[in-house]
């Protein structure tokens, strides 16, 4: 099809549009109020499982020995005592046994699940056997009945750094959810109860826990969202005015972030897609993204309203959308390319989705561009700005994007090489990127969960689980001593690894039993060689205690067997080493015919979901930018206009690498995404670049020289305020409470700041310095061929 024909076509859509503004008006409107209406039940989603896929191995494992050994997430309240005595006051005691019955109340915490020193048995051995008595059945009085308690807890080894400190200077109180998805309320229900204790000197209570952390940050995200929302849009109501100084320019590219920003959110929230963490930056992405196809088109409403001051403001607005109705699909094409490329590299639920709802996001934005825009400047009277004047053409905005371009066509070849200088160290630094995340690193240092993480992990043996599932053939085959001493052998091996302090299974209790009936001796702390002595201690146990206190290390018929490992760290870089030096110890030394175990809990799908992450950010790069590079040169119609689109963003990207390589910032959850988002963005500034320059060259017949002149004053200025929405709307997220937001916006803010320097100055030079057949006009080419042929 023809250029004419397109015009041809253009004009008679737009003036269909503009025919018939106030029903496109209402139209608007009711997408608007009905998307919105679906907002309010949109449920958000906090937990690290969220990152995996729900058939992934590793989360389906982790649900399988959930249902069999009832292990979730828990809250855990750490009451702790810079007391001589420690946590062992009867004051600190009584408190234990207070907050205790307290939690067990508390909605949606299952009482049965509440673990403390006021729940847990001692076994002592008798005259007659065995005896399994409550630590205590009511709180001291004295501090003699509290030194007899601490005699008892810390004379069992089993309870020592998972329950109590080691030095006795803290306990816990671990309590389990029902529904793990109401984590936010119950946190917030303990800390309400945590601050109204008033605690005796020297004593402090604190809450953390992996589902504290979920439940903490299901507040961030309600925090950040009321707060960064209303300031990207002030921010961006802003810049268009100091882009226009016309109100209509201000007030109707809103409408199209109202538009844009509803339509995404309601229909996720229509479709029942939760509101993940990364979520939040959705929204400010959008509002950026909005507004950029409005810029370009005022800039040309403006520029034929400056020059046809006489003419009618329909004929205006019909001559503007005609110019730029093609540069703003081209760009609307290459942001949703992008996108597409997180969406289906991704891996992971949050990422795919937040790609997918910003595709439809930037669709209709395109679409609210396309009709809202002219339908509502046709229903106002032609108006010009202040900074659009025939007389004094460029402001001060084009006057410096000018001074840039006469840079360009003096200096091509030394920008050339400063591009090439930032692409060499850019490879450099990204092989120093380091992979690695740590959940509680989401906030800031000094909020009162990290805090309160800082202290459990420093008293205690650590709250961050790898659970190994054993399983055997037969029921009763965990009674068999070589089954259990190598479970023994196990925990033996896991607790020299580095940050693990700790573990626990069914193979503490049956010493613990072994040593009470042989007089308390230590030297009988170990498993008896007998598995017909093994069963009937079992037997002895369930005659005075709660055979229920098992359940979360083996299950009914002692076929399955959990151990928990406790570690002080919740990083990657330091669960990697745990998780696959287990994982090889079991393949290696504990499997065999009779015995297996399985990796499982809150470690092992950690570690998965961010391997994952790794492996997934590469694929996800490649197929963003080669999606981007299809349509940018279906768009352009030439696939070396494609590459050269393509250029402005991979320098970005490879800066953005180096920096963070050379700097020490993680490849984590926060900055995984933001190279395919760049790229999206990012070609918007390449793509107009070329487009203009391909116009002003192919169909208007100047010289490169004069096209890139001529590009600075008007696309290029346009391109300035589209990367000042863009740069500052995402450098809103600088101020949120969530530490990966901030890098994520800081990171996209930078990178797309590069994508328009470079579209601005690299491009240019290489189309002066190269001269591409795709800004040829079409007469040179046939003169170059004839020549050829010749």
């Amino acid at each position: 099809m023809s250029n004419q024909q397109q015009s041809t076509k253009a004009e008679k859509f737009f003036s269909l549009v503009t025919g018939w503004p106030k029903t496109i008006m209402i139209i608007a409107l009711l997408i608007i109020i009905t998307s919105a209406g679906f907002i309010p039940t949109i449920v958000k989603d906090t937990r690290s499982d969220a990152f995996m896929p729900p058939d992934h191995p590793a989360l389906v494992y982790q649900k399988k020995s959930e249902e069999i050994f009832g292990l979730k997430d828990p809250m855990v309240i750490a009451i702790t005592s810079d007391k001589p005595t420690g946590i062992f006051t009867p004051e600190s005691l009584a408190l234990v046994e207070r907050l205790t019955e307290q939690i067990k109340n508390i909605n949606n915490i299952d009482a049965d699940r509440v673990t403390s020193l006021a729940t847990e048995n001692d076994i002592i051995g008798t005259e007659y056997g065995m005896e399994v008595e409550a630590f205590f059945e009511q709180a001291p009085v004295t501090q003699q009945q509290a030194d007899a308690v601490r005699t008892a807890v810390m004379d069992f080894p089993l309870y020592l750094g998972s329950l109590v400190a080691r030095d006795g200077s803290a306990t816990l109180i671990v309590a389990e959810l029902i529904d793990q998805n109401d984590a936010q309320a119950v946190y917030q229900d303990l800390l309400t109860l945590v601050d109204s204790i008033k605690t005796p000197d020297g004593i402090n209570i604190v809450v953390a826990g992996e589902g504290a952390v979920s439940g903490y940050m299901g507040a961030y995200i309600d925090s950040d969202a009321t707060r960064l929302n209303p300031i990207a849009g002030l921010i961006i109501t802003i810049i268009l005015f100091i882009a226009f100084r016309t109100w209509r320019a201000t007030i109707i590219p809103n409408i199209v972030v109202l538009g844009t920003v509803a339509s995404a959110l309601g229909v996720m929230a229509g479709f029942g897609v939760p509101f993940f963490v990364i979520t939040n930056a959705l929204p400010v992405v959008l509002i950026g993204i909005a507004v950029a196809d409005s810029i370009h088109i005022f800039s040309q409403y403006y520029e034929e309203a400056a020059e046809n001051p006489n003419d009618s403001s329909r004929a205006v607005v019909i001559r503007t959308m005609v110019h730029m109705w093609r540069p703003v699909t081209l760009t609307t094409f290459t942001t949703m390319a992008g996108f597409l490329g997180l969406s289906i590299s991704a891996g992971m639920p949050p990422m795919q989705y937040f790609g997918l709802f910003a595709m439809l996001g930037v669709a209709v934005a395109w679409m609210f561009s396309l009709t809202v825009v002219p339908a509502a400047l046709s229903m106002m009277k032609l108006h010009t700005s202040r900074n659009f004047k025939p007389e004094k053409k460029n402001d001060i905005y084009a006057v410096v994007m000018s001074s840039l371009g006469r840079g360009v066509i003096r200096y091509p070849i030394t920008v050339l090489v400063l591009a090439g200088i930032i692409t060499i160290t850019g490879i450099f630094g990204a092989s120093k990127l380091i992979l690695n995340e740590d959940r509680i690193a989401t906030f800031q240092d000094d909020e009162r969960i990290v805090l309160a993480d800082t202290v459990i992990n420093a008293r205690f043996d650590g709250v961050h689980y790898l659970d190994i599932v054993v399983e055997t053939p037969q029921a009763e085959d965990l009674f068999k001593p070589e089954n259990l001493k190598r479970i023994e052998d196990l925990q033996t091996y896991a607790n020299t690894l580095p940050h693990v302090n700790g573990s626990t299974s069914i193979v503490d209790y049956l010493k613990q039993m072994n040593r009470a009936l042989h007089e308390d001796k230590k030297a009988a702390y170990q498993i008896p060689n007998d598995a017909d002595l093994i069963a009937q201690y079992f037997l002895l146990y369930s005659a005075s205690g709660d055979p229920d206190d098992f359940e979360e290390e083996v299950d009914y018929d002692y076929r399955l067997a959990n151990v928990r490992i406790r570690m002080d760290s919740g990083e990657y870089q330091d669960q990697v080493i745990v998780v696959e030096n287990v994982e090889r110890y079991l393949q290696s030394t504990f499997n065999a015919t009779e015995i297996t175990g399985n990796l499982s809990g809150r470690v092992n799908v950690d570690y998965n979901w961010i391997k994952n992450l790794g492996e997934n950010h590469a694929a996800s790069v490649i197929i963003s930018l080669l999606l981007v590079w299809a349509m940018a040169s279906l768009s352009l119609r030439s696939m070396v206009a494609g590459f050269f689109t393509l250029t402005p963003v991979a320098l970005s990207i490879l800066l953005i690498y180096a920096v963070m390589g050379y700097t020490g910032i993680w490849l984590a959850i926060g900055t995984s995404m933001f190279a395919a988002i760049a790229i999206g963005l990012g070609v918007d500034f390449a793509v107009h670049t070329i487009e203009r320059l391909m116009v002003l060259i192919k169909d208007k017949g100047h010289s490169i020289d004069e096209a890139i002149s001529k590009l600075y004053p008007s696309t290029g200025r346009a391109l300035f305020f589209n990367f000042l929405a863009l740069a500052l709307g995402f450098g809103v997220l600088i101020s949120s409470e969530v530490v990966p937001l901030i890098r994520f916006g800081t990171l996209v803010a930078v990178a797309v700041f590069v994508s328009f320097l470079a579209s601005m100055t690299v491009l240019p030079a290489l189309i002066k310095v190269i001269e591409p057949n795709f800004v040829k006009p079409k007469d040179t080419l046939k003169a170059l061929k004839e020549v050829t042929v010749s």
